[in-house]
């Protein structure tokens, strides 16, 4: 392989100057009353970011969030509650506080009320309104929203079109949409451009995202090594198929 390809191959798995505040920091910033810092933690909790997931500390987190009046952590609390994350799922309760934020203008809100429509959460599936929905939200800069849009239109065959709203999701800071847009760029055996998606997913400690830049990396040839080291952190932080690949590697 190309010497550039392996070294684009080798993309850094450790965080730069602008990564984002850690796990100590956003825990002290929500016991000083930060609303966003409690959210973005719920957040990490519930996704099992760098961090090992916990639904009902998230749910808490969320509702901490919303009473410190931060817009996405109210969201996020209503989502939690409609799908019953860590508490158990109102969501009659939930979708109305959800539709209301969304006509109020929070792209989060209407991505999670997308996606409440798409799981026919608290009604039967309304696919055509999820998609709707999920639209404005990704347009109006809900990562997660475009993520999930991507799964939506990719159940319709429309591939190219679910790589550019996992590149979006992927660039508006979603770290399962780098995972995802990695997972299509392995399909289509484009490596280099996997392996950097899965960089991305894998700095911000999504346990896929490493484990796919490490099987890369080792099926490669050009950096057994830290392939399995990899793939080793992907199995630590529960990606099952990373930790069935290293039983096959012994």
């Amino acid at each position: 392989m190309p010497i550039l390809l392996a070294i684009l191959m080798l993309a850094p798995t450790t965080p730069g100057p602008d990564a984002p505040a850690g796990i100590p920091e956003l825990e002290k910033s929500c016991n000083g009353g930060d609303g966003k810092a409690c959210d973005e933690l719920g957040n990490r909790l519930r996704d099992g970011l760098g961090v090992q997931r916990n639904l009902k500390r998230s749910a808490q987190l969320f509702q901490k969030a919303c009473k410190a009046k931060a817009p996405d952590g109210c969201a996020d609390d209503a989502h939690a509650l409609a799908l019953g994350e860590g508490r158990q799922a109102k969501p009659r309760t939930a979708l109305p506080r959800l539709e209301k934020m969304c006509k109020e203008g929070n792209a989060r809100a209407c991505g999670h009320l997308g996606d409440a429509f798409f799981r026919g959460q608290g009604g039967p599936q309304d696919a055509v309104r999820a998609e709707d929905l999920l639209t404005q939200a990704c347009e109006g800069g809900a990562a997660r929203a475009c993520t999930n849009l991507a799964t939506v239109v990719l159940k319709t065959g429309s591939r190219e079109r679910a790589e550019e709203l996992t590149e979006q999701g992927c660039k508006l800071g979603d770290p399962f949409g780098c995972a995802f847009l990695g997972d299509l760029y392995a399909a289509s055996k484009d490596s280099v451009r996997a392996s950097m998606a899965f960089a991305r997913a894998c700095e911000a400690g999504m346990a896929h995202g490493c484990a796919g830049q490490g099987y890369l990396l080792f099926d490669s040839g050009i950096d057994p090594q830290r392939g399995r080291e990899l793939l080793q952190k992907g199995c630590d932080g529960g990606d099952p198929k990373a930790c069935q690949i290293l039983r096959e590697l012994k």
